[in-house]
């Protein structure tokens, strides 16, 4: 039996949140694999990259905050939609954001690419959660 290494991919400016997200992925989960970006096309270009590697039955979990200097969460999703539909279901897409704003939470609930919206910082509770 072979044994699937969960994968993560955390997109957001702020390198703190990005330190202590992966700080509670690993205390809480053990044996994973994080790339973390700071600047989200960065993240993009490796979501290509990394979709090619992996074996298209074993999703990654991403982590997307909502405001970037650069490129906004929602612009990040917009480029995201127009990727190849086989790379994209190769990721389940969470925004993680400070974001108290009702409008963030209900468009991000209201995405068909986004899973849920979830309140920073992650914490044990949330995660587990997530991966129910």
């Amino acid at each position: 039996m072979t044994h699937t290494v969960r994968r993560f991919i955390l997109v957001d400016d702020d390198p703190l949140n990005n330190f202590l997200t992966n700080i509670v992925l690993k205390k809480t989960l053990g044996e994973i694999l994080v790339h973390d970006f700071t600047v989200p096309e960065d993240g993009l270009e490796f979501l290509k990259f990394e979709a090619e590697k992996n074996a298209a039955n074993s999703k990654t979990i991403l982590f997307l905050d909502i405001n970037m200097p650069t490129l906004s969460g929602w612009e990040f999703l917009e480029a995201f939609e127009r990727l190849d539909a086989s790379l994209k279901e190769r990721y389940t897409i969470y925004i993680l954001s400070s974001s108290v704003n009702l409008s963030d939470i209900d468009f991000a609930k209201s995405n068909h690419l986004v899973s849920d919206f979830i309140e920073k910082p992650l914490n044990k509770a949330k995660l587990m959660n997530i991966l129910g």
